[in-house]
C-alpha cells in the first residue's frame, strides 16, 4: 500500500483541498484508496457531502481501541471512501500523542481495508506528527500558496521540520493557488520556486480556480461540481505524477 500525507506549510494553504481532489482524481483512474482526515477542524468531510449532523469519526474509535477502522468509513455518492476525524474536542492532544508514540500501529489500523492507497490529511501545526510519520510514508506533500506571508512561514516551517540539513526522500513541496495573471502572486511564486531545489518540488502546480471554492460550498469535489473546471486537469496531472513516483519501478 502506498501512503501519502498532505500538510499545509501554513494554515489555509490548501492541504485539505489537495487531499480531497487528488484522492478523487486517483479514484477516477480506478485506484482503490481511502482518504483520512487527521485535522482537528474535521473539514475534509465537506468535500464528500457528509451530512453536518453526523459528528462521528475514527478518532474516538482509535482511542477506544476499536479493532476495525472501517467501522468509521463514509462513502460519498460518487464512490469515494474517507474516514472523518469526528468530534474529539479536548481529546485531540491525547490522540496525536498516541499516534506519535507508535505511528506504525496507527497506520496498520488504518490499512485494515483492501485499498491500495491511503491519503492522510495532516494538520499544519503538528510538527511532531509529521516527524513521527515521515519515515513510513511514500510521499509527503507540503502545500504552500504564493502570498505575502509565505516566505517567513516557509522559513519557519523548514526550521521546525529540520529540512535545512536533510530533506527526506518522501518530502515534496506542492504549490497551490497558482495565479500567473496576478503580478504579486507571480512574483512571489517565482521567488519561492527559484529558491527551492527541483528535486523537492512537485512539477505540477494547482492553478487558482473559482470552481474549487464553489465546489466546497456545495460539498462536492471540483470534478463532481463542474467537469469543465480547469482545476480538474491539474489534479489529474498531479495524480499521474503521484502514481509514477509512488509505484514500484
Amino acid at each position: 500500500m502506498a501512503i501519502i500525507t498532505v500538510q499545509s506549510v501554513f494554515s489555509g494553504a490548501g492541504a485539505t483541498t489537495i487531499a480531497a481532489n487528488l484522492s478523487n482524481a486517483l479514484l477516477r483512474q480506478g485506484t482503490k484508496l481511502s482518504t483520512v482526515d487527521a485535522c482537528s477542524h474535521n473539514d475534509l468531510r465537506l468535500w464528500y457531502g457528509m451530512p453536518l449532523s453526523q459528528s462521528g469519526g475514527w478518532a474516538l474509535g482509535y482511542l477506544d481501541s476499536i479493532s476495525d477502522s472501517r467501522e468509521f468509513a463514509f462513502r460519498s455518492d460518487f464512490g469515494a471512501t474517507f474516514l472523518p476525524l469526528g468530534e474529539i474536542n479536548d481529546n485531540y492532544d491525547q490522540l496525536t500523542n498516541r499516534i506519535e508514540s507508535d505511528p506504525q500501529q496507527w497506520l496498520s489500523w488504518l490499512k485494515a481495508g483492501s485499498d491500495d492507497w491511503l491519503i492522510i490529511n495532516l494538520p499544519s501545526h503538528c510538527t511532531r506528527l509529521y516527524q513521527a510519520l515521515i519515515p513510513y510514508v511514500d510521499l509527503h506533500l507540503g502545500v504552500w500558496q504564493a502570498e505575502p506571508r509565505v516566505y517567513p512561514r516557509m522559513q519557519q516551517f523548514i526550521v521546525k521540520q529540520n529540512l535545512h540539513s536533510e530533506v527526506p526522500n518522501a518530502f515534496v513541496f506542492q504549490e497551490n493557488g497558482v495565479a500567473p495573471q496576478l503580478e504579486l502572486n507571480r512574483d512571489i511564486s517565482n521567488i519561492i520556486n527559484h529558491e527551492l531545489a527541483d528535486e523537492v518540488t512537485s512539477p505540477v502546480g494547482i492553478m487558482r480556480d473559482q470552481h474549487v471554492a464553489e465546489a466546497l460550498a456545495t460539498q462536492q469535489s471540483c470534478y463532481e461540481y463542474s467537469i469543465a473546471a480547469s482545476a480538474n486537469a491539474d489534479f489529474a496531472e498531479l495524480a499521474n505524477w503521484v502514481v509514477k513516483r509512488c509505484s514500484p519501478a
